[in-house]
């Protein structure tokens, strides 16, 4: 089998792109949806692109500011802090530096403070919560290693989707077959609908027995 060529492989993005992040989780076989600990901290955020992963520990960030200054523009910067620490390892400043670097967004299972500024910069970022306590910068952490998100494995590379209902991850292997499957679910989803507006039962149309 020969190998994707790139502009099939960016095709193959585009298309992914477009779909929402639950008809992603759903034509996945309901994999790769993260925990809903791990939510939306802006209103409406539109999530998309690979991950650069990193792995922090505890109340350390120093790791967070390097993804930032290494991340390739249009990443995704995943942040596994072992989900402990009662410290923001992202604000107001790392938002400002990675929108001027071109990320794309923010996810992790850890705090955040300067909410504010985030939302007013529209920079999507998934967390746990917010804190007004500040993180510790003398450890180097780890960059570009698997992590776990969300109770979700994230490889380097692996694709983030994220809306308002949440994140999924859709391991590179996988682009190809989410982009088919997704278009089938999404399909499916719209047919579904198209009854709902007709005046189906919802019962009926979701195939379900009479009560």
């Amino acid at each position: 089998m020969s190998e994707p060529t790139i502009a099939t492989q960016t095709a193959a993005l585009l298309a992914l792109a477009g779909f929402p992040a639950a008809t992603v989780y759903e034509a996945l076989g309901k994999c790769g949806g993260m925990s809903p600990d791990v939510r939306p901290m802006i209103r409406r955020p539109r999530l998309f692109g690979p991950a650069y992963t990193v792995r922090t520990l505890g109340c350390e960030s120093a790791a967070v500011l390097h993804a930032i200054e290494q991340a390739p523009r249009g990443s995704v910067i995943v942040v596994d802090t072992g989900g402990s620490g009662g410290s923001a390892i992202w604000g107001g400043s790392s938002t400002l530096a990675a929108v001027t670097r071109g990320l794309k967004g923010l996810v992790t299972n850890g705090l955040i403070r300067d909410l504010d500024e985030i939302e007013d910069s529209s920079f999507p970022v998934y967390a746990t919560g917010t804190t007004v306590c500040g993180t510790l910068k003398s450890h180097p952490g780890w960059l570009g290693e698997a992590v776990v998100v969300g109770g979700v494995l994230v490889h380097p590379g692996d694709i983030i989707i994220g809306d308002s209902d949440g994140v999924v991850v859709v391991p590179a292997a996988l682009i190809s077959h989410a982009v088919d499957a997704a278009s089938a679910q999404r399909n499916k989803e719209q047919a579904r609908d198209a009854r709902l507006r007709s005046g189906e039962p919802i019962t009926l149309v979701l195939g379900l027995r009479a009560g």
